[in-house]
């Protein structure tokens, strides 16, 4: 049985999780999937969740530094897509789980979802991005808070803290994934690309080093076909027809 399947629903590659533990074959699979649903023309979002309802991921399952090297790998490969990826929970988020969902760009969760990071009580510790990316995401005192003490956060409290962009009651999860993917795949992919480059950058730049790099990029997008076309649409009041290029 695959541990995580890729389906495309339209512009909307999804990723789901068949199981909440995370393993090295998984982890492989993860990788395969984001590669694939970076390669493919059509897509537009990459939609990671667990396969079932009230279900995300919450912990790992590795044998030995092999397996633990997959598993970095394959958790990395979320945060590399050039493309917008959004981790849909419903569900716990813990250990393992939360990390894989930092890995992507947004988060959006049900309102009984739960978040945290236990593993220091088990005298390990996070080893998926969970102790960099955090911090980034909510802040040093509140990322310390939630691995020093290992509580759980509530859905309202992730919402509160940044960790999560949008909370809604779990029957209404999927109508707002549809809006907001919506909202995501309508802009242009290359102007969506440079932009998350230049977000990214912007933890690890200077102020003035990222203001010269969006400059950059900004530039190069106005010799782009897409931005062309953003251009006529808004002069010829209708909708851009974007193809990436």
């Amino acid at each position: 049985m695959h541990e995580c399947r890729l389906e495309r629903a339209g512009t909307i590659a999804w990723i789901r999780l068949s199981v909440p533990t995370l393993s090295a074959s998984m982890a492989a699979e993860l990788a395969e999937a984001c590669a694939a649903a970076d390669a493919d023309a059509e897509t537009r979002l990459v939609a990671l969740t667990g396969a079932r309802p009230g279900a995300f991921a919450n912990g790992a399952a590795l044998a030995d530094e092999a397996e633990h090297a997959q598993a970095v790998a394959g958790v990395a490969s979320l945060s590399q897509l050039r493309k917008p990826s959004l981790a849909v929970i419903d569900g716990p988020a813990h250990g393992a789980g939360l990390e894989i969902a930092l890995a992507c760009d947004l988060r959006i969760a049900a309102d009984s979802a739960t978040f945290a990071l236990p593993q220091l009580a088990a005298g390990a510790m996070p080893f998926l991005g969970g102790t960099q990316r955090l911090p980034r995401v909510i802040g040093r005192a509140r990322a310390l808070d939630l691995l020093l003490t290992g509580r759980v956060l509530s859905a309202p409290e992730a919402l509160a803290w940044g960790l999560i962009a949008r909370s809604v009651p779990r029957e209404r999860l999927g109508d707002e994934v549809e809006v907001l993917a919506a909202a995501i795949v309508g802009g242009a992919p290359l102007a969506i690309a440079l932009a998350k480059e230049a977000v990214g950058a912007a933890f690890d730049l200077p102020l003035a080093e990222g203001l010269r790099l969006e400059e950059d990029l900004y530039t190069l997008l106005q010799t782009t076909r897409d931005r062309t076309e953003g251009v006529r649409a808004f002069l010829e009041r209708r909708a851009p027809r974007f193809r990436g290029v």
